[in-house]
């Protein structure tokens, strides 16, 4: 159960938070437009590149520029409220993962949290299925995981339980860019192994 204190804390910092980010609003929108057209920009170019060389590579398709200026001001905005995490599960959880809403109770788990919490699905399998004991806490986690969330356990811990909101936030600000070296990589290599032949 939450702590009175803390929880109050917590409201006031969201509180504070959406006030600075308000008061600041035209300045993030002014940037995130910036931003979201410069990758556009770039992707183009990077995308003409891919096209024009021999190398193996593409871009996949161009983010529409308001729809990515929203993405990053949406993302400025949970941050400076402290609530990475409903932001996350909110956007890019529900494109991997069925009930993101139930996922989100599972995210940011240390170890301990998370093997405690897979020996309790285990222990609720067994209970039901004297099958199931056959099977191993992970198999059993797996299983439950793979029917409630629709993906491997795998894929869970790194998606779910080792969210981190710092990486998250690098993720989504450097994912065009990350491309755009993808292409200039990939046709350099072209153009290098062109060049010693």
């Amino acid at each position: 159960m939450t702590n009175p204190i803390d929880a109050a804390k917590q409201q006031i910092t969201q509180q504070t938070g959406a006030q600075m980010f308000d008061r600041f609003r035209p300045q993030m929108q002014a940037l995130s437009q910036v931003v979201a057209q410069r990758e556009s920009a770039q992707l183009e170019i990077a995308q003409r590149l891919a096209e024009a060389s021999d190398a193996d590579v593409a871009v996949d398709e161009l983010p529409d520029i308001e729809e990515r200026a929203t993405q990053l001001e949406t993302m400025a905005e949970r941050a400076s409220q402290a609530d990475l995490v409903g932001w996350y599960f909110e956007e890019f959880a529900p494109d991997y993962l069925d009930k993101p809403e139930r996922a989100v109770a599972y995210a940011g788990l240390n170890s301990d949290e998370w093997e405690a919490q897979k020996q309790s699905w285990a222990e609720n399998y067994r209970s039901t299925s004297p099958e199931a004991e056959a099977y191993s806490d992970d198999e059993l986690a797996g299983l439950h995981v793979e029917n409630t969330f629709g993906v491997p356990l795998e894929e869970f811990e790194a998606n779910v339980v080792d969210f981190r909101p710092g990486e998250a936030i690098q993720d989504v600000l450097t994912t065009n860019l990350r491309t755009v070296e993808a292409v200039m990589t990939a046709v350099a290599e072209d153009m290098e192994a062109e060049s010693d032949d």
